[in-house]
């Protein structure tokens, strides 16, 4: 028995011993501990720097782009920084597969679902899937950006109204409620906003009253889901947390490690959708479509008698994704474009004169006047508008006036930039044995693309640290892309909503500064713009004073 029982620990050593020792073809980094491996490094690291991706680049700084680190029992996590292998990197097919770990499959039930977290032929089935169904309801077209203009408009009136009270503590969470409104309507034609005014003029601001338009804030079951989402978010970072590197502490210390509360709001996040789609199932006609999740339901029907990958699991799942990254990354940099120009008045003060002479007070934004345009564009979008115009008995000066606005593309460019709102990729995960840089990386290892460290480069940037929209403008005032910007990512796994995104985040932001000017209340202490860490970095909690411009 008792032999039995020391060759057993001298094995479990022996392995234990083998899984510590590094390859030479293993990409360089801490030493770590066994069976913990580097989670005491990284925790260390994230304790004096505040953020996962700040540590993620103090490891560049030390072992070089490629650092490889062995997370407790997980696959081994390779840290890719630096623009040419992060090319490299997501570029490359065999390593756009996802992580199979206990958290990746939790969040969906148990099960790897939906389109964020899946790989192979089912992640390429329901990808394009949604991108078909979501362009047909209007996803990068006139159609979504009047939803996204009406919820637009509807905010500026209710911060209007706020703003007459004094300070304003909560804004972050009202702008959510606008970008929630405009997602949602793609995905489940529910909108979570008293009845909106019409926009009887694509053009013209139309004059509306907060009696007229009021998000309801109030709402009980939309105030639960974003403050479910946002616990999650901020609970939770890219390497899938303690749970994904020892999970067999839910069992032991399920309330320490966290995984109690996670699998609640997992929960509830799964119970609400649910909800929503037996709405559906109920109320639908056949051959009518209201939304994405009635275009869904239609597609498992046709899918009944074959082997699918469509079914309300899948469903449910697919939403989920649809609405957690739409809604957070989106919200998070517009609070983050609100944040900056609070801080440097001098960039908002510009951001103002351009849409006053560009837009002045009556002319809603619209996604064509983000730039400049060729004779040929301007002729055209002129004499579009000029006829349009004609018929609403608008002036000759305005008629003729050409209209972009390329230095407030450039700011939120330099907020992207700057406040690397999503640092890193969504993890990846290798498909088969490769070698990127010259290390051999095996099949199922975690990869993460260190974006931060992309828009953070000095070499580059000259002065990363200081925010200047005036890199994104050249010398004849034009607004110009800099392939060193890659917040959405890149390659086959390149955000799928990075569209509907930067539209709601150009319209939302335009109306905004067309209406309002925002600073700090006096005393108020300086924000610290870092943000606040998560899976992805939110701006910080501040109050604001609204002036409304005249």
């Amino acid at each position: 028995m008792w032999f039995i029982i020391i060759f057993l620990v001298i094995i479990f050593t022996v392995k234990i011993l083998l899984s510590w020792r590094r390859p030479s073809t293993f990409p360089p980094g801490p030493r770590g501990l066994p069976i913990v491996g580097n989670i005491l490094d990284i925790k260390r690291l994230v304790d004096e720097t505040k953020f996962y991706s700040h540590a993620w680049c103090r490891l560049a700084d030390i072992y070089g782009p490629i650092v490889g680190l062995k997370l407790g029992l997980a696959e081994p996590l390779i840290i890719v920084s630096g623009k040419d292998a992060v090319i490299e990197m997501m570029s490359q097919s065999q390593f756009d597969g996802r992580p199979n770990g206990f958290i990746h499959k939790l969040r969906t039930g148990g099960k790897r679902k939906g389109v964020m977290f899946t790989d192979g032929e089912i992640w390429r089935d329901q990808r394009r899937f949604v991108l078909r169904t979501l362009k047909e309801f209007g996803l990068g077209n006139v159609t979504m950006e009047d939803l996204i203009l009406n919820d637009a408009v509807s905010l500026t009136t209710m911060i209007d109204s706020l703003a007459k009270l004094g300070p304003i503590n909560n804004l972050y969470n009202i702008t959510s409620i606008a970008v929630l409104n405009s997602l949602w309507t793609l995905v489940a034609g529910a909108r979570y906003a008293a009845k909106l005014i019409s926009i009887t003029c694509n053009y013209i601001l139309p004059k509306i009253t907060s009696k007229h338009c009021r998000f309801d804030l109030d709402n009980p079951k939309l105030t639960e889901i974003l403050t479910v989402v946002n616990e999650i978010i901020r609970n939770t970072n890219a390497t899938g947390g303690i749970l994904t590197h020892l999970p067999f502490l839910r069992y032991i210390i399920p309330g320490l490690s966290g995984f109690t509360a996670l699998n609640q709001r997992y929960t509830q996040m799964l119970q609400f959708i649910g909800t929503e789609i037996a709405r559906h199932k109920q109320t639908r006609t056949d051959g009518e479509f209201r939304d994405f999740i009635d275009v869904y339901l239609a597609e498992m029907d046709t899918k009944q008698s074959t082997v699918s990958s469509f079914d309300e699991e899948q469903l449910i799942s697919v939403v989920k994704d649809l609405f957690t990254a739409g809604v957070e990354t989106t919200n998070n940099t517009i609070g983050f474009i609100i944040t900056y120009l609070v801080v440097c008045q001098d960039v908002q003060k510009k951001v103002h004169e351009e849409i006053d002479r560009v837009l002045g007070k009556e002319i809603l934004p619209r996604i064509v006047y983000k730039n400049r345009y060729t004779p040929t564009q301007k002729y055209c979008l002129a004499y579009t508008i000029n006829i349009f115009l004609l018929f609403a008995n608008y002036s000759t000066d305005i008629r003729s006036k050409i209209f972009r606005l390329p230095y407030l593309n450039a700011t939120i460019a330099e907020v992207m930039r700057l406040a690397n709102i999503g640092p890193t990729s969504i993890p990846h995960r290798a498909l088969t044995d490769s070698v990127l840089l010259g290390y051999k990386i095996k099949k199922n290892y975690t990869l993460l693309a260190n974006l931060r460290s992309v828009h953070m480069d000095e070499q580059h940037w000259g002065d990363p640290k200081i925010f200047r929209p005036e890199r994104f403008i050249n010398e004849k005032g034009d607004y110009v892309e800099d392939s060193w910007l890659i917040p959405f990512g890149l390659g086959h796994r390149k955000c799928l909503g990075e569209t509907l995104a930067r539209n709601s985040v150009f319209l939302f932001t335009a109306c905004l500064l067309q209406k309002f000017q925002f600073v700090l209340p006096p005393d108020h202490p300086d924000p610290i713009l870092d943000g606040i860490d998560g899976f992805t970095i939110a701006p910080p909690r501040l109050s604001v004073i609204v002036k409304k411009r005249k």
